[in-house]
């Protein structure tokens, strides 16, 4: 009987390797294909990890707040660096300080696509998943995302030379004293960009097409991720009840004398065709973790988008202004000589003389001067936020592909070897029953 648990269990971990390495060859030369052109990035000399995750509690006795914080763990690689690094680091995190961390990677990169966070409450979750946000499992994969996080910033071409970022991998002071002004900021813009695109005069279609992508990336890897979830917790319940078949096996070969060997192998095939699904669907989660990263990569397009809509807005509105200031001047200018402006200036006994009329003109053009200046401004940062965009989102479009040709490829190597550990399974359920006396 040992040696058919044996075999059975080395039967299950099979896989059709050809298939496999077919799936990964298509994978890594697609990858090579769209390769991103390589830049001296922060994680070239920095090893960063997340190597813990601790629950604390904060508050009196009565009043109980458990959180977790994340320890850090940096070593440097080299002194290549262009900002001194240390050799190694640890330094404590809280979820709050990451997202103080995104915050000021947004307010700082108007035109980065910003990785995106691991989500705070689970989500997309299986029948048999705890949505407790302590529970260890969660916990677990939000420590993976949150390491993914810092990965991405730190080989981000731009986001890497933040110092800010340097001193949250490796300094022990709060990240809550710095940068806790800019919620403030933050939500101020967020209510901002709600309204934006409804005001715009000429919007920019390009920008327009990938705030759309952005959101239909969002809607679409939501459905794929809804209905991994349907169809996994189908697979689970249909394994488990082969729970039921091993049990009545089981029992049954203590009945019988003559075939009671063959009956018990049934059982133990059917008692580990049942358990092993947990470890699969384990490594199922992962994949639809890297899924749900992309999920949160599309908001984060969107909200790029946004924050160039807010810079055309910005230019509209200098327009307005200056053309404002423009015909205030050019009325100003026939006022003097006109007869409505004599009339009141007797009325009142404010008539303006020459010198103040000059005065009052030399006032206007330098507000023209101003707006004219402020429109340049404005533009010249639209223009240079449009031409980083359009190459952060051209960088992000050929990573995305990459990323998410990898996930996929991983859930159907998933998919195969679930199909042949069942396939196994019956053939060995074959051979026992063709033992039979």
């Amino acid at each position: 009987m040992q040696a058919s648990n044996g075999t059975t269990s080395k039967d299950w971990e099979e896989v059709d390797v050809k298939e496999v390495d077919n799936l990964k060859t298509e994978s890594n030369g697609s990858q090579k294909n769209s390769q991103l052109p390589k830049k001296d990035v922060l994680s070239d000399h920095l090893d960063i990890s997340i190597v813990e995750a601790e629950k604390r509690i904060n508050g009196p006795l009565a009043l109980k707040e458990y959180f977790t914080v994340y320890l850090i763990e940096t070593r440097s690689k080299d002194g290549n660096w262009e900002e001194e690094l240390s050799a190694t680091g640890s330094v404590w995190r809280r979820y709050s300080e990451f997202e103080l961390m995104k915050m000021h990677l947004e307010n700082c990169y108007p035109e980065a696509v910003i990785p995106p966070l691991p989500e705070k409450k689970a989500s997309y979750i299986r029948q048999n998943q705890s949505s407790d946000n302590i529970d260890p499992v969660f916990v677990e994969r939000r420590r993976s995302g949150l390491e993914s996080f810092l990965l991405r910033v730190a080989a981000h071409p731009v986001l890497c030379h933040d110092k800010t970022l340097l001193n949250f991998l490796q300094s022990d002071r709060s990240c809550a004293e710095v940068d806790a002004g800019k919620y403030v900021q933050q939500a101020e813009t967020k209510l901002k960009s709600m309204s934006v695109s409804m005001r715009l005069k000429k919007p920019d279609e390009k920008m327009q097409d990938f705030s759309h992508y952005g959101s239909e990336l969002e809607s679409g890897l939501a459905n794929l991720l809804r209905i991994r979830v349907r169809l996994a917790d189908r697979i689970y319940a249909i394994h488990k009840l082969h729970a039921n078949y091993g049990r009545v096996f089981s029992e049954w070969s203590a009945l019988e004398k003559t075939m009671g060997d063959s009956l018990q192998k049934e059982g133990h095939y059917m008692d580990s065709y049942a358990a092993g699904i947990d470890s699969y669907l384990d490594e199922e989660d992962v994949v639809a973790d890297s899924l749900k990263e992309y999920l949160h990569f599309g908001q984060s397009l969107q909200e790029l988008c946004s924050r160039h809509q807010m810079a055309e807005f910005d230019v509209e509105k200098a327009e307005v202004h200056l053309n404002e200031q423009r015909v205030h001047k050019e009325r100003s200018r026939f006022s003097q000589d006109g007869v409505l402006t004599k009339l009141w200036g007797k009325v009142t006994g404010t008539t303006e003389t020459y010198a103040d009329h000059q005065s009052k003109m030399q006032a206007m053009e330098q507000n023209v001067t101003a707006a004219v200046s402020q429109l340049e401004s404005t533009s010249t940062n639209l223009s240079e936020l449009s031409i980083k965009a359009s190459e952060e989102i051209e960088r992000f479009q050929q990573q995305k592909n990459a990323d998410l040709q990898e996930s996929l490829a991983n859930y159907v190597m998933l998919q195969l070897k679930l199909s042949k550990m069942g396939l196994q399974t019956w053939k060995n359920m074959k051979e026992a029953l063709q033992e039979l006396p």
